[in-house]
């Protein structure tokens, strides 16, 4: 690289040619099983194929080690290869092994042997089996390729399948392999497939098996979120009704022109227990229904990239699919959709309530600032009172101080007529605290407004 290339350039570039499928001999078999990993178990699997690793020295790219391995246990012409690879919650582990004879026979009996085999290779270099790598099985794909002649309908290949109702079609543009199953879980765990073949290249195969198995793999990782949608069936068709009914009220409440201060309140708090729930389904289970809904996105993808034609008389995958797998998704799917509705009519109820407690709020307020404003108005007539009163009182008190004093000067011999003298002393006293009473209100009312 460059020093003026960006930095993840050859990262994100090699990302195109990320998880490579193994191409594939004309007689293949591929035993593929996904397991799901928690903390723990990841870590298991990842110890676990570190270990394989070292054991059978193989030598993988370094900077795909920590998502994709394939190791090779067993040189051809007996070829035995342990593909691995990590994804977000789950890990697949594929066993690649040749067969030595024609599939003529249920695939369950023969499949036993090999299993027994791969598990003495993995014995003997001490290394544990794929079973006891770590997490839950979550899926398992017994695929047997075999270069021969097409079947022309299903009785020829009912014997490989105990004589179970069949799923086939042509698969690939150039109709030179076919794909048979009945989607039954056998009695270990594995569903079988059978891919007949008319000389399919081996990069060819090896994407018809990696179609087939992430077929399997991702759809069981999708219908996780069936039993979560079915489970919240009932609650969620309760939590509408309860909302709906809330609502109900809350539209009844509005015509009322009271103040309901108690009834508002029982209304918030239900509203708020109701969106709380909401809430914790949605963290609880939304994750889950995402990846469902990415999960079955790629399902379809692979569906359609096998490229199917049907053979007469005969239901293909996709058809199998679109009529038990996808109504199960659109189930998911509306439970998803549902929730979000909820969480959405529960906040705009919960608004609407919102908006009523503060209009309420806003009258009551405004009721408090009108008694305020009266009882404002009224004291201060009472101040006007007692002003007037007070003129009075003064007037009163300092003519008689004055009279009491023009009545010592008459005794001590001064012409003074102390009646007279109150009596044109009387009206200006009270003109003089009148006008002074008058300004002082006036300073007082410049005062308020200012302030």
């Amino acid at each position: 690289m460059k020093p003026y290339d960006h930095p993840l350039r050859q990262v994100l570039h090699e990302e195109v040619h990320s998880r490579p499928p193994v191409a594939q001999w004309p007689k293949e078999r591929i035993l593929s099983q996904a397991f799901l990993l928690d903390a723990q178990s990841r870590q298991l699997q990842t110890d676990w194929i570190e270990r394989l690793s070292k054991a059978f020295q193989s030598k993988g790219n370094a900077s795909q080690d920590h998502f994709f391995r394939s190791i090779e246990l067993s040189a051809a012409p007996e070829r035995v290869i342990i593909k691995w690879e990590l994804h977000g919650e789950f890990a697949t582990i594929a066993a690649i092994v040749q067969q030595s004879a024609p599939v003529d026979k249920p695939l369950i009996q023969t499949r036993h042997a090999i299993l027994d085999h791969l598990n003495a290779l993995l014995q003997k270099m001490a290394c544990p089996s794929i079973e006891a790598a770590g997490g839950q099985r979550i899926a398992a794909i017994d695929i047997a390729f075999e270069d021969r002649s097409l079947f022309n309908d299903a009785e020829e290949v009912s014997a490989i399948f105990n004589g179970n109702t069949l799923l086939g079609s042509y698969i690939m543009s150039n109709r030179r392999a076919q794909l048979w199953t009945d989607l039954n879980l056998n009695e270990d765990g594995f569903i079988s497939y059978y891919v007949p073949h008319n000389t399919l290249g081996s990069r060819q195969a090896g994407r018809v098996a990696r179609r087939i198995t992430e077929v399997e793999t991702y759809r069981m990782a999708a219908m996780l979120a069936f039993p979560v949608a079915k489970g919240l069936s009932l609650p969620l068709r309760n939590a509408e009704s309860d909302l709906a009914q809330m609502s109900k009220e809350i539209a009844l409440l509005q015509t009322d022109t009271g103040i309901q201060l108690k009834k508002n309140g029982e209304f918030l708090a239900e509203l708020s227990q109701l969106a709380s729930k909401t809430e914790q389904w949605i963290s609880e289970f939304g994750l889950r229904f995402t990846a469902a809904e990415a999960y079955s996105q790629l399902v379809n993808k692979n569906l359609a990239e096998l490229h199917e034609e049907a053979i007469p008389g005969i239901q293909t995958l996709v058809e199998f699919m679109d009529r038990r797998f996808q109504p199960a998704m659109g189930t998911c799917l509306w439970t998803q959709r549902r929730l979000k509705e909820l969480s959405d009519r529960v906040s705009r109820t919960t608004q609407t309530l919102r908006t009523r407690i503060e209009f309420v709020n806003e009258e009551q307020t405004q009721a408090l600032l009108a008694s305020m404003d009266k009882r404002a108005k009224l004291q201060l007539r009472m101040q006007e009172t007692v002003d007037s009163l007070s003129v009075l009182v003064l007037t009163y008190y300092l003519v008689g101080l004055l009279f009491y004093v023009a009545k010592g000067g008459k005794e001590a011999g001064l012409p003074i007529y102390p009646e007279i003298t109150a009596a044109i002393a009387a009206p200006i006293v009270a003109a003089a605290f009148f006008v002074i009473s008058k300004r002082r209100r006036a300073r007082n009312a410049r005062n308020a407004i200012s302030s």
